[in-house]
């Protein structure tokens, strides 16, 4: 790929390598302590690539779960990636198998929101700009996990330091898909639906509830919005 190609991925996506490193640090810090070696770390990441899976593997091989267990968990996990692959296959129609592998291993949450809004935005947006910005993401969080089992053992580690990276990451990936009035409208939607849901069921479910709902008012209001664009049309098409 050219380089241009990197250089347009690496902008687009370099929010997202930067928050991967103390995230993926903290997890290499927790798998080491959990027993796993630095090297069996980097296999992890480079085999598995999935930051919630990993994590979650930490705390079940803390908890003394078994191998077989761990899989079937992870597995059942990252079911979301179906739906996610899913939604983006029409953008790879004419790409090569090799080519497809890759891109589905190195597909994440974060890279598939990013690339994902860059498809429907920027026309210029190439299924080879989506794969640079996978590899660049997955490349950070590879580094950065080793870098933490590596030090690991070397400093007392709080994992409350998690919860504000993943905050500042994803509150970056949804300003950055404010494309439109529809876009912050579904957004404060979900923000307001998930507070007072939150607050009413004290259940991570509501989180899902206020995701769903919001997505339906956003469809309602992208349907109006052709609705009255073509009734414009025809309204100028009789004149």
């Amino acid at each position: 790929m050219e380089k241009e190609v990197w250089s347009k991925g690496f902008k687009v996506v370099f929010p997202v390598m930067l928050s991967y490193v103390p995230l993926g640090m903290a997890c290499g810090m927790l798998l080491y302590e959990a027993g796993i070696s630095v090297f069996g770390i980097g296999l992890m990441s480079i085999l598995v690539f999935a930051g919630a899976g990993q994590f979650m593997a930490a705390s079940m091989l803390t908890a003394g779960a078994t191998v077989p267990s761990i899989i079937i968990m992870t597995f059942f996990l990252n079911l979301r990636h179906l739906l996610m692959s899913s939604s983006i296959a029409p953008f790879f129609k004419k790409k090569s198998m090799p080519f497809l592998m890759l891109y589905s291993h190195t597909l994440a949450d974060e890279s598939y929101a990013l690339n994902y809004t860059q498809f429907r935005t920027d026309k210029e947006w190439t299924p080879d700009s989506a794969l640079t910005t996978n590899l660049l993401a997955y490349s950070s969080w590879v580094f950065s996990t080793i870098l933490g089992g590596y030090i690991g053992s070397a400093f007392a580690f709080n994992a409350t330091i998690m919860n504000y990276v993943l905050i500042a990451m994803f509150i970056c990936m949804l300003v950055s898909q404010f494309v439109s009035r529809i876009f912050v409208i579904v957004g404060l939607v979900a923000g307001i639906l998930s507070v007072l849901l939150m607050v009413l069921l004290n259940h991570n479910i509501a989180l899902v509830i206020a995701a769903v709902i919001a997505s339906f008012v956003g469809y309602l209001l992208d349907e109006r919005r052709e609705k009255k664009q073509a009734a414009e049309g025809e309204s100028v098409q009789n004149e």
